[in-house]
């Protein structure tokens, strides 16, 4: 059996995540920052996979929760091995905490848990994976992280950072035979989406899951969700800059 611990797992597509994984016989080791929130996802799953446990109660289920607001920067090494301690191994390492709103308290926020706090999740993946010789590490970037937008210039730029940090990450580990992944979604129905126009088309976060998946089995060191956002980022990207100034998007 394969081990996977999700952050950001209680909702959107870290919550996809952990149910595809959960659906295709993993252990599940699914972290979020509201203990209620995470016995509730632990007891439907485990409804599906019989097993699951919360942290501090019956080690050894198949399905196993942990709590940690990756924002408190002490917590997340002792909240991990706690839940790594329960769910016995790792072989994946998801980070999909993710936030994205406006004002200048949600503009720390977002360079907290989508930055800072995914840089402090990893460097405590690679240690571990180090020490082991083998495994992957994978953070849920977005399509925003390519080119700054008009709508929501903070939220790019933190995942740009986390981009470039992955893509640093990766070369470091791969001599310990670690490899990391970049997923970089473009528009998938969740919470955090919000209203967004009709073109491109989103699609939904079990869909999202699904391809994430695939994407990672087959060791991509990064890709786009779905893969037709890779086309329409290099546009973006292409686009002269006296021109994306007047039509950039949302």
């Amino acid at each position: 059996m394969r081990h996977v611990l999700i952050v950001g797992a209680t909702d959107g597509i870290g919550l996809a995540l952990a149910r595809e994984y959960a659906g295709r016989s993993w252990r599940v080791g699914l972290v979020g920052r509201d203990r209620k929130k995470v016995q509730e996802i632990v007891d439907m799953l485990s409804g599906e996979h019989p097993g699951g446990t919360i942290v501090g109660e019956h080690p050894g289920g198949t399905i196993v929760g942990g709590v940690l607001d990756v924002t408190v920067r002490d917590a997340v090494k002792p909240a991990l091995d706690s839940t790594l301690d329960t769910l016995g191994q790792m072989d994946l390492l998801i980070y999909s905490a993710g936030v994205m709103d406006v004002g200048p308290a949600a503009e720390e926020e977002m360079l907290r848990v989508n930055t800072l706090a995914a840089v402090d999740v990893c460097e405590w993946a690679a240690a571990y994976f180090t020490r082991a010789g083998q495994g992957r590490i994978a953070a849920i970037g977005s399509t925003a992280g390519d080119r700054g937008r008009k709508g929501n210039p903070v939220y790019g730029a933190s995942k740009a950072a986390l981009h470039q940090y992955l893509e640093g990450l990766r070369a470091r580990l791969h001599p310990d035979g670690v490899g990391v992944t970049t997923v970089k979604p473009g528009w998938v129905r969740t919470r955090m989406l919000g209203d967004v126009p009709g073109f491109p088309p989103s699609i939904s976060a079990a869909k999202a899951a699904d391809l994430i998946r695939r994407g990672i089995e087959r060791g991509r060191d990064s890709f786009y969700v779905p893969a037709w956002w890779e086309a329409i980022s290099i546009l973006l990207r292409l686009t002269p800059r006296f021109l994306f100034k007047r039509m950039a998007p949302p």
